[in-house]
């Protein structure tokens, strides 16, 4: 399960030691490895999994119910390190089973453990599992920042301030994620800042002092976001001597920007004045759209076996920034969201061909005189994403991929629906009206 469960699955990831020592004895940690394992092969041995995954989840709970117990009546005074295994290991695979389910109930029972060991008297070992666990929280927290509407979650990540020194934000992996916690913290509290932001606008279909002056109080808070963001620099310290660490930092340092700029387009306006228009066209296709680009870039570089866990989110990230900047002929059925052009498997830049009067070549295919750099680019990317999704989906438990797919798909298509008139719709406005929405992580 480790390769699978675990974003970074190495010697340094206490998770493996931790299962091989405690696996045989302990009840909670037995039943929710059991349940995790039985969640990610239900969908390819139905036959022989489906009656295990539908009663594991709750033996497993039982188990870690009794346990918790244990904990907070004084019980269980060692440090709970089979708890909180179990406790995680439930959290992170119940979208497995039902993709919905965001298991909330074991997350925040986590935190609860999390801050009550904040208070005890720890030799230095224990301080470097807390140190780990609380790691594993904050990827966690992470991932429920863009699909939890529950006011506490939202209000939990927003609560963090940012470093206020450059050495203070660090990209040192961790041996669970693979990604910096400080970079995990900075994603979910923008993301959380740009869901709080479109409900808010959701919600009041007209304008009032008080939904003027939060929409004020979110700039100012992503800007404080967006500074801290800006002063990690992952390149400069070396990741373990792995490329795919820094990569995987970058992108996610890289989407938390994006989500940002999609969402308050007056960060970009503030750096870059001559931007700024009134349906935000010309900050996309000069800032959000190359960002996003660029995202994808660096995602090609990732192997599909490279940390694939947290790659499905970075993937609707660099998605969300795809938009095409004039009307085209599209592809039709399943691949509408590309440009025609991509039709047989040939790429836009490989089917056009120019000569040096500018007209086209006797052979060349009568495509659109529209086409730009940027919309082939676009297109190009956004097969990408798709294909990174379907490989994702063959090797990951496929219920979470397939709702990103969808989602994805939703986003292009109301993005294409908007070519040449106000860009008004966010792709977490379409995840809030579709309700596709999982743990994508």
């Amino acid at each position: 399960m480790c390769g699978s469960w675990s974003a970074l699955d190495s010697e340094d990831n206490p998770y493996r030691q931790l299962t091989a020592d405690v696996w045989t004895v302990s009840q909670p940690v037995y039943y929710a490895l059991q349940a995790i394992s039985a969640a990610s092969l239900v969908e390819r041995l139905p036959l022989v999994m489906r009656e295990t995954a539908r009663a594991a989840p709750q033996i497993a709970t039982d188990a870690i119910r009794k346990e918790l117990v244990a904990f907070f009546t004084g019980n269980r005074p060692k440090f709970p390190n089979e708890l909180l295994l179990s406790l995680f290991c439930m959290s992170s695979s119940m979208a497995w089973l039902e993709w919905r389910e965001l298991g909330l109930q074991y997350l925040r029972q986590a935190r609860a453990v999390l801050k009550t060991l904040e208070t005890w008297d720890l030799d230095e070992k224990q301080k470097k599992l807390l140190e780990f666990f609380n790691g594993c929280l904050i990827y966690e927290e992470m991932l429920r920042s863009v699909v939890s509407d529950d006011e506490v979650d939202i209000k939990h990540m927003l609560s963090w301030e940012e470093p206020s020194q450059k050495s203070l934000i660090t990209a040192t992996p961790h041996p669970w994620s693979g990604v910096s916690s400080d970079v995990f913290r900075l994603f979910g509290k923008a993301v959380a800042l740009c869901r709080r932001s479109r409900a808010r606008w959701r919600h009041n279909a007209g304008t009032s002092y008080r939904v003027l002056q939060g929409a004020m109080l979110d700039i100012q808070e992503a800007t404080a976001v967006e500074d801290a963001l800006l002063t990690v620099d992952a390149e400069n310290r070396p990741l373990e001597g792995d490329r795919g660490l820094y990569d995987t930092t970058e992108a996610y340092r890289l989407s938390s920007l994006l989500q940002l700029y999609e969402t308050f387009p007056d960060l970009v306006s503030k750096r870059m004045p001559d931007l700024a228009d009134a349906d935000g066209s010309v900050v996309w296709n000069n800032w959000v759209t190359p960002l996003a680009l660029h995202i994808v870039n660096i995602l090609e570089q990732l192997p599909v076996g490279s940390m694939r866990c947290i790659q499905p989110l970075l993937c609707l990230c660099a998605g969300s920034g795809l938009r095409f900047e004039s009307r085209f002929e599209m592809a039709s059925g399943h691949q509408s969201y590309l440009l025609n052009a991509e039709q047989g498997g040939k790429s836009p830049s490989s089917v056009i061909t120019v000569s040096s009067n500018n007209s086209p070549e006797p052979d060349a295919p009568l495509l659109s005189t529209n086409f730009t750099d940027n919309s082939i680019k676009t297109s190009q990317a956004r097969r990408f994403i798709m294909d990174r999704l379907d490989q994702l989906e063959l090797s990951l438990p496929p219920k979470p991929i397939n709702v990103a797919k969808q989602l994805m798909r939703a986003v292009w298509a109301a993005y294409d629906e908007e070519i040449g008139s106000s860009r008004k719709t966010h792709w977490l406005d379409v995840m809030s009206n579709t309700g596709l929405h999982s743990i994508f992580g």
